[in-house]
């Protein structure tokens, strides 16, 4: 009888054991550091960035929603963005970097996903993919196009079928009237595995395009890889300083202004109604912001948001 209490004893002891380190590991798995709203839930760990820590984020006293915010994010820049984004919709991911600070930026975002859907905004990429064509020979710019009616869709009322056209007039299509029939002919000319590693190659790893343009979205890319191509561009590091700056200046013509659209400054950009990325300019400052959503925002109250901060900032 004794042996059997004994027993009994070290079996409740060993349960509370496992039960103890349970509850420890339990407790690793998740982000104790609250901002904003003091009935905040404990956050779990995003996979924005794998590796760094992450924070729950609320805008002052009227919660208008949470968003998880990457270690070392500017907390006032990033209170302002939430402010701001009221009205966006459905996941999304938001950045800014200062390109002449590297102690000021902010990463947040809703999601857990690495990358996003995404529409025109991948035409930066197919621009990037031509430029490396051109100057690597892969592409033989001189040579016109032949379209063919396969080619066409959408009642395309300036390209015309066994018409031959200049690669430069289709990149011109391309961004300044933000015709798919001509990003998609630059695009399948290249190839889309040979656009997504070009993309890899310049640091947008999380990039992937799968489908032609002309349908709500083509591929997948992050507000990450947004950045990291618009401040290589202004770097001159993506295909040498002669060519980036005539990216840009292809960038600075594309109709749609999105996150820049009350922005006063020098202004280089590609958006669409839910996914942006611009290169901002003005009164001293030179910063990178990208907002990627998959059902809508209003960019440019976001990018009013984080334009009002960035240059107020000594």
């Amino acid at each position: 009888m004794k042996n059997k209490i004994f027993l009994g004893a070290i079996l409740s002891s060993f349960c509370a054991l496992a039960f103890y380190m349970t509850s420890i590991n339990h407790m690793k798995t998740q982000t104790l550091e609250i901002y904003g709203n003091s009935t905040a839930k404990v956050a779990q760990k995003s996979k924005m960035k794998e590796g760094t820590k992450q924070t729950r984020i609320t805008s002052g006293e009227s919660e208008l929603g949470e968003a998880a915010i990457s270690r070392n994010s500017n907390k006032n820049l990033a209170k302002a963005i939430v402010k701001a984004r009221s009205n966006v919709q459905g996941s999304y991911q938001v950045s800014v970097k200062d390109l002449n600070n590297p102690k000021i930026f902010a990463d947040l975002t809703n999601t857990s996903q690495d990358n996003l859907n995404a529409g025109n905004v991948l035409k930066l990429f197919v621009l990037l993919a031509y430029y490396k064509a051109v100057q690597d020979k892969s592409l033989n710019s001189a040579t016109p196009y032949k379209v063919k009616s396969s080619d066409l869709s959408n009642g395309d009322k300036v390209l015309k079928a066994d018409m031959s056209y200049s690669y430069t007039y289709l990149l011109d299509l391309m961004m300044r009237q933000q015709n798919d029939n001509a990003a998609n002919i630059i695009l399948n000319k290249i190839g889309k595995d040979k656009v997504n590693q070009t993309a890899k190659d310049f640091g947008a790893g999380k990039t992937e395009i799968t489908e032609n343009f002309g349908k709500d979205f083509s591929g997948k890319t992050s507000v990450a890889d947004l950045v990291t191509i618009m401040k290589k561009l202004y770097q001159g590091k993506v295909l040498g300083t002669d060519i980036d700056n005539k990216i840009l200046g292809q960038l600075a013509n594309f109709p749609e202004k999105g996150l820049a659209k009350n922005i006063n400054g020098t202004v280089y950009r590609i958006a669409d109604k839910k996914q942006g990325v611009a290169l901002v300019q003005e009164n001293g400052k030179t910063y990178a912001m990208a907002l990627v959503s998959e059902e809508g925002a209003d960019l440019a109250k976001v990018g009013d948001a984080i334009n009002d901060w960035m240059v107020k900032q000594k």
